[in-house]
């Protein structure tokens, strides 16, 4: 068996991979090696660098190549317990603007942090800019369910396809089903 069993792999939202490792052990890659190394230079794409396969062995992009989990493990950081719960990942942004509140930017927003106590971050951004209003509040899971307008939000956000992962507790799917619709229309 391999030195680094590689368990999971997350992108976030800066073109790297959060790598959980046995142990768990987590660590954190910048994709930008395997651009530069290795050209490709498909995953610059965030509809390329989010389609991906993990297995123990490693990680494979159709639009890349295969990586083993010794080079993942030997070119990436450790990441401290403080750092890995503010890795995240867009599950969905959208502009409903106009709106009362704004004309042209009132933004609503869900994002998931695996790897946090509070792994559901909700956002809305109304106006835009330096002095814009709106704000954002991180969720357990039991607490996102016990607010009565999650489901609102999530719709107004773009991805009303998450509430039953939600309610099911299914973080590692909604990974997978974020990577895969990747800024895709619900």
């Amino acid at each position: 068996m391999a030195d680094h069993v590689l368990q999971r792999a997350v992108p976030n939202e800066q073109w790297q991979m959060v790598l959980e490792f046995a142990g768990p052990e987590y660590r954190l890659f910048d994709t930008s090696i395997l651009r530069n190394d290795n050209g490709w230079v498909q995953l610059a794409y965030p509809q390329h660098l989010k389609r991906y396969t993990v297995t123990p062995d490693g990680i494979h992009w159709p639009e890349g190549g295969t990586v083993d989990a010794g080079f993942l493990h030997q070119r990436s950081k450790p990441l401290d317990p403080a750092a890995l719960r503010h890795q995240v990942l867009r599950l969905s942004y959208k502009n409903q603007a106009p709106t009362s509140e704004d004309r042209s930017h009132h933004v609503y927003g869900v994002y998931l942090a695996r790897f946090s106590q509070q792994p559901v971050h909700i956002e809305e951004s109304i106006g835009g800019g330096m002095a814009e209003r709106g704000g954002g509040r991180e969720f357990s899971i039991e607490e996102l369910l016990a607010w009565p307008e999650w489901r609102e939000h999530f719709t107004l956000s773009g991805c009303a396809w998450a509430i039953p992962k939600v309610e099911q507790g299914a973080l590692d799917t909604l990974v997978v089903e974020a990577c895969r619709r990747n800024g895709l229309p619900d």
